[in-house]
């Protein structure tokens, strides 16, 4: 039987987005005879054990190490045996028409060999590698300086993404992205397939390259849509992309360009491409070392504010040993304690243990090493400010910031889902049992006006899909979620395209499936998570937090105590009422009955400075014998008081346990303060 396409994706630890491209194959494949390849390149996320149980028929090829992308779609190639093949990435979605479109183009176009269609960003914005021009010196030149982003509508220097063609407007072109194109499969035979020089990029230009050199026409259409997440498997921002990228640029040159092009260009554009490999390495390095040079530069400032204080009548040259050594020492115990490291940047804990190991060793210098015997106070003032100031800055950057924080203490999105079939009823119920997703279900959006108004499972029909657009802006949605069971892919572009420009994510939940799918993100909604308890209770942060509570009430305390006495002078009652304190046992707090309402509470903070209670808890509980209770100490405000105030209603039993124990994994000061500005705000 013959083969109509053969279908070639090579897989690299993108396991969700590549389930959801072979869904969209199945949806798309109609009558036509196909076969599917996915050459897997040594992913480690599960991605092989899901082929092989959830599509027994795809042919998988595994290897045992990344080999790259040429490498590995050569190895499918070799063995596919349809009339055309479609390279296809795992990161995309395409339309139910898309195969049938494509095919029928090469059919009605014999001497067009590749043919592409028009793909869209997750926000619905047209992508621009759709279709691109050769890097001739002349595009390279105006894409390195610019001026193609100046003047993206002139011909003369829109070249290299073809911006001077509408993205609407059928074209031929010199090059299709490698994430989807379709290719007579008798082309690459004859010319040969993909040039295993290159390891990542570029790969795809050299095809088309070859193509057009044979003879052949290469279209873009935009009869068709697919979304391309782009780069999921590559992200832009390591060392590795740059270097695979531009070493693509500058094989593809040398290749191909050594005799068409005099030695004095060549030369431009080789320098021009290490020129903006230069650029791309110095912008990645430089967001790697912000953080460590702001550090060093306040731990200079700290020892020489300190000096300042303490010594001020000698001058500076005296220290111009002992301030770098000091300044090293504390640099180097930072670095040891992990704080540069991406999961321990903007944290407390290493600064505050390498801060001490710090003082440890600049005050033994002052003991045994004559010449760096200074004031010892100068070495203890400096402690303080450098602790001062390298966590002052991590807390303000961790408020206000760009940190992309997940779990109940980011930002509550409100969303919509998009159908309200048997799928959107599931996504309901999944997100619901799923607290620490912040999701705020604000209703459905369905297809018939007839549904508006009414009430699925405790949420309302909102609108139709034509007033997408009006619903997002009216209730402010952050997120669009779309059911796969009641809309085609098509019409998931579709309005996606529509509602372009709103500013909302847009998230797909492949049918049936347990994962939202975004771009940069897969968010499991199967179960609530299971969060690993080790690190509980941590003796440091325990003090820490002790800490924190006697100081703060003891200042609220003295400056509170005439006020408080007014208020009980003039008929302000005290009263006592027992609560579930730790471990269930009964404590008594007091609090005024009447008289000024912001007073009312002042007399608890007795309670928090005595230990029964604490400023940031769990929720205050009347005490009955047989009532739940927590692990930890009620509080006056706390992840779940934040929580009802946030959702201005009540939460239910799992919801709170769930809030319980993501506090206590992750109770600190930066934390505790996280909560105290969300009950004030």
């Amino acid at each position: 039987m013959a083969i109509d396409i053969s279908i070639v994706i090579v897989n690299y630890n993108v396991k969700a987005f590549l389930e959801q491209c072979l869904m969209a194959i199945e949806r798309a494949k109609h009558n036509l005879k196909i076969e599917i390849f996915v050459v897997d390149n040594s992913s480690v996320d599960g991605s092989q054990a899901m082929v092989k149980k959830g599509f027994p028929y795809v042919n998988l090829i595994e290897n045992k190490e990344n080999i790259g992308f040429s490498k590995a779609n050569n190895q499918a190639l070799r063995l596919a045996k349809g009339k055309y093949v479609l390279i296809l990435n795992p990161d995309t979605l395409i339309q139910e028409d898309t195969l049938l479109v494509l095919k029928n183009f090469l059919d009605a176009h014999p001497n067009t060999g590749t043919v592409g269609c028009k793909l869209i960003n997750p926000d619905g914005s047209f992508q621009a590698g759709s279709r691109r021009g050769f890097p001739t010196p002349w595009v390279a030149f105006t894409r390195i300086i610019g001026l193609s982003k100046i003047f993206p509508r002139a011909r003369l220097f829109g070249q290299y993404n073809m911006t001077y063609l509408s993205p609407d407007t059928e074209s031929e072109i010199d090059v299709l992205t490698g994430s989807l194109m379709l290719i007579r499969k008798r082309i690459l035979d004859k010319i040969g397939y993909f040039d295993e020089d290159y390891f990542m990029y570029g790969e795809d230009i050299d095809l088309c390259y070859r193509i057009k050199k044979d003879g052949w026409k290469i279209y873009y259409t935009p009869t068709t849509t697919a979304i391309h997440y782009k780069g999921e498997s590559t992200k832009r921002g390591e060392f590795s992309y740059i270097s695979n990228f531009y070493s693509a640029m500058l094989i593809f040159t040398r290749k191909h360009f050594r005799s068409h092009y005099s030695f004095f260009l060549r030369t431009m554009l080789t320098t021009g491409i290490y020129m903006r490999a230069y650029v791309a390495y110095l912008g990645r390095l430089s967001k790697s070392l912000a953080s460590p040079s702001l550090d060093f530069i306040l731990i200079a400032l700290s020892i020489f504010l300190a000096i300042k204080i303490w010594l001020p009548q000698y001058p500076l040259e005296t220290f111009r040993i002992v301030l770098p050594v000091y300044t090293f020492i504390w640099f180097v115990s930072i670095y040891l304690f992990g704080a540069y490291h991406l999961k321990g940047r903007y944290h407390l804990k290493p600064i505050l243990w390498s801060s001490i190991l710090g003082l440890l060793v600049n005050s033994t210098f002052t003991y045994f090493l004559k010449q760096f015997a200074y004031s010892r106070v100068v070495v203890l003032i400096s402690f303080i400010l450098i602790l001062f100031m390298l966590s002052i800055w991590r807390i303000v950057y961790r408020f206000a910031g760009p940190i992309s924080e997940k779990g109940p203490l980011s930002k509550i999105r409100r969303a919509i889902i998009i159908g309200t079939g048997k799928e959107g009823k599931r996504i309901l119920k999944k997100l619901e049992k799923r607290p620490d997703m912040q999701y705020e279900i604000c209703g459905f959006v369905d297809f018939e006006k007839d549904s508006i108004g009414k009430e699925i499972d405790g949420a309302e029909v909102l609108a139709t899909i034509d007033n997408i657009k009006d619903v997002i802006r009216v209730e402010k949605i952050n997120d669009v979620i779309f059911s796969s069971d009641r809309l085609t892919n098509a019409q998931i572009l579709e309005t996606i395209i529509r509602a372009r420009g709103s500013g909302v994510n847009f998230r797909i939940v492949p049918h049936e499936l347990e994962y939202i799918v975004a771009k940069s993100s897969i968010d499991e909604i199967d179960t609530v998570p299971l969060l690993d308890i080790t690190g509980v209770a941590d003796p440091l942060d325990l003090m820490v937090k002790r800490i924190f509570d006697v100081v703060v009430s003891g200042v609220i305390i003295i400056v509170t105590s005439p006020l408080m006495l007014i208020n009980f002078l003039f008929g302000g009652r005290l009263v006592k009422k027992k609560i579930i304190g730790s471990a269930g046992q009964p404590i008594s707090i007091t609090f005024f009955k009447r008289r000024i309402d912001f007073m009312k509470y002042m007399p608890m903070y007795f309670s928090v400075f005595t230990g029964k209670l604490s400023i940031v808890g769990s929720e205050i509980i009347e005490f009955k014998p047989s009532e739940y209770h927590t692990t930890y100490k009620p509080g006056l405000t706390g992840l779940v008081q934040v929580k009802i105030k946030e959702k201005k209603k009540a939460l239910t039993q799992q919801e709170k346990d769930y809030y319980n124990l993501y506090y206590v994994k992750n109770q600190s000061i930066i934390t505790d303060l996280q909560i105290i500005l969300k009950s004030i705000f």
